[in-house]
């Protein structure tokens, strides 16, 4: 119904549902142009119109805008000594969860693991048969004598007086005084003489594990454009000033996904860092000018600015794409400035005033420069253009190359002529034109010239003998080309990020129990293969809450769950051979349950679009039987394809049921 509901909406590419008991989570998929904030408010008000034709009881639907960045980037875990896991979660749920919502640019879910808090009334049948009453005689007695209502006021004289009433049950024992039958000569039957009430829990359908012990967590996300480092960040900072926790309970972040991306940013800047100095260094080599070498190095961090500015504008930030796009282009930002320095030097040579040789060098090479600088830029601006991930991926990696390119130029037509013109002279132009260098320099002039004398004389022999130079060529090409089909190929490198995910199946409608001492069997297998100086942490989730917790689980009930491993930095072997080698152990130890490993990466993540594989495989039709077999059959044909790993079917059939058929006639 609120699939029909919602094709009434704008811009909807198509939809997507997933149904369980008690909870059914749509995703609605929008066109690449689409508003999305119009198109959120606009299924909101068609979610609230369709709600009427629910079922009595039905929780009014929730609209939440999400995007494959909208993942966890960290998880913040509660424990304590002598808490149980129903305080636990109370904690987590109605506490931590509120002040960790206001780190900006996070978005905090449900939390997970641990039992609801829920006041139990334990009935003994035969003391309520003995009095001539029924358990919903105990449940009326219970709801009348526990209101939520306004008492109003009293107008007493002069004053106006708020009235507050009993009518709610302060605490478990309370309810033991509540009567349930009230005769005339007759002492009235209250509940603790045919039962008892407890501070107790829900029957539990989540279990969380946490190094082997159960726990609660509270899973944080980023929103679509927030920075992950700066909401993990300001939940780190947070946790200690967290305020209204009792002693002893403990709250620590895990599973840190900014932690790849700050490495990555770091490793880029220290690159990029290291290019610019090589690049500084090479060009006093063949310039031979300490000055000419700095007004060089100028234009490096002055055309970086520039494209920073320009990013800023943009609404792009300085992340691993950009950071890439500038490690890019360093090593070209360089060329225009030199190409107008040694005119500039040419020209003062010649016996110029600095300048008249800074005007009429910049001058005179303006053209051809800016030729060459918009050759390069053409090139990257198609992938401005792209759609996709490719775009997301790419576009701001581009756009980063064009406009430090752009800053190159405008350095290099402004800044150097400047340069020139302040610190250069006739004198040292024409020394360096002389030829008249000392120390290194000088001997690496003498080493070149060398080297240059030798490649006249093998290119002079290469054009005497062009037909066996061309053919040569050509065969080292075609065999280069035959060498290309034995590559793979990947739209993006594999990454290692310390961390991987296995989900899980036990037997088809195990209880939550069961699935735990599976779970406990796994996990002490990853303690075998993975040593104890490279594993940190394994926190298991098993089974599924019937609320909105479902749409940020890919558990489908109590046999299902998942295990995510993170690993030490610095570890010695990469997270991909621990994922081999489990595995093949598990498949020989816990043969019973149905494994399936992804990566833990938020990179892989986004690039799935969300999704548990990188390759995902739909089939649809009016039977949901015929459908799941016909999933069989297609997965027992690609598990047969070579290079496929492993493949899983995460939706269940066939789940145990009893079914209950009632004679209403005889009821």
């Amino acid at each position: 119904r609120f699939e029909r509901f919602f094709t009434l909406g704008s811009d909807i590419e198509h939809q997507e549902s997933r149904s369980l008991p008690g909870v059914s989570v749509i995703k609605v998929f929008f066109h690449t142009d689409a508003n999305i904030d119009a198109g959120a408010s606009e299924l909101a008000n068609l979610a609230m119109a369709n709600l009427r034709h629910l079922p009595p009881g039905t929780l009014p639907p929730i609209v939440l805008k999400s995007d494959a960045s909208s993942l966890p980037v960290t998880l913040v875990t509660v424990s304590g000594e002598g808490f149980t896991e129903a305080q636990l979660r109370d904690q987590a749920q109605y506490n931590i969860r509120n002040q960790i919502a206001t780190v900006p640019g996070s978005s905090v879910p449900q939390p997970f693991g641990g039992k609801y808090r829920q006041i139990m009334v334990y009935v003994n049948r035969e003391a309520l048969q003995a009095r001539g009453l029924t358990l919903m005689n105990v449940v009326q007695s219970l709801n009348n004598a526990n209101l939520i209502i306004p008492a109003g006021d009293a107008k007493i004289g002069s004053t106006d007086y708020f009235v507050d009433s009993n009518s709610m049950i302060p605490d478990p024992e309370a309810i033991n005084n509540v009567p349930i039958k009230v005769g005339p000569g007759q002492a009235p039957v209250l509940v603790r003489d045919v039962g008892k009430a407890q501070d107790a829990a829900q029957i539990q359908q989540n279990v969380v594990r946490i190094n082997g012990q159960r726990s609660v967590y509270i899973p944080v996300l980023k929103q679509g454009n927030a920075n992950t480092i700066a909401v993990v960040d300001g939940v780190r900072s947070l946790l200690p000033k967290i305020v209204g926790l009792p002693s002893g309970i403990k709250l620590n972040a895990i599973f840190d996904q900014s932690s790849y991306i700050r490495q990555a940013v770091e490793s880029l800047e220290h690159e990029a860092g290291s290019a610019a100095i090589l690049a500084s260094l090479v060009i006093l080599l063949f310039l031979g000018s300490f000055k000419s070498t700095v007004g060089i190095f100028l234009s490096i961090p002055l055309s970086l600015l520039a494209a920073a500015f320009g990013l800023y504008l943009n609404g792009s930030t300085i992340n691993v794409m950009t950071l890439g796009g500038f490690a890019l282009a360093i090593g070209r930002l360089v060329d225009d400035s030199v190409v107008v320095l040694e005119n500039v030097n040419r020209h003062l040579a010649q016996g110029k005033s600095p300048r008249q040789a800074a005007l009429d060098g910049a001058e005179e090479v303006a053209l051809p420069v800016l030729a060459s600088t918009l050759t390069t830029m053409i090139v990257f601006l198609p992938v401005m253009f792209l759609f996709g991930v490719a775009k997301y991926l790419f576009s701001a990696l581009s756009l980063a190359v064009l406009l430090s390119m752009a800053g190159s130029y405008v350095v290099a037509m402004t800044v150097i002529p400047i340069f020139c013109a302040r610190f250069l002279t006739t004198e040292e132009a024409q020394a360096e034109e002389a030829g008249e260098h000392r120390g290194f320099v000088a001997a690496f002039n003498r080493v070149y010239a060398r080297f240059v004398a030798r490649y006249q004389r093998v290119l002079a022999l290469a054009l005497e003998h062009k037909a066996i130079v061309i053919g040569s060529v050509t065969i080292l090409f075609a065999v280069t080309l035959g060498a290309y089909r034995f590559l793979g190929t990947e739209l993006f490198p594999r990454t290692d990020a310390g961390q991987f995910i296995i989900n899980l199946r036990t037997p088809r409608g195990s209880r939550i129990e069961v699935t735990e001492s599976f779970c406990e069997r796994i996990e002490a297998v990853i303690r075998e293969v993975i040593p104890k100086e490279d594993l940190e942490m394994v926190v298991s989730n098993l089974g599924l809450v019937p609320d909105f917790s479902a749409l940020y689980s890919p558990n489908a009930a109590s046999d299902s769950g998942f295990i995510i491993v993170s690993l030490k930095d610095g570890h010695r072997r990469s997270t991909w051979y621990y994922v081999d080698h489990l595995r093949k152990v598990l498949a020989e130890r816990v043969p019973e349950v149905q494994t399936f490993f992804q990566s833990g990466s938020i990179i892989d993540a986004v690039l799935n679009f969300g999704l548990a594989a990188p390759i995902d495989v739909q089939l649809s039709g009016p039977d949901n039987q015929v459908i799941y077999e016909a999933a069989q059959q297609v997965q027992r044909i690609v598990r047969g394809l070579p290079d496929v790993a492993e493949t899983f079917i995460p939706q269940e059939s066939g789940y145990p049921t009893l079914n209950v058929n009632v004679d209403r006639v005889k009821a």
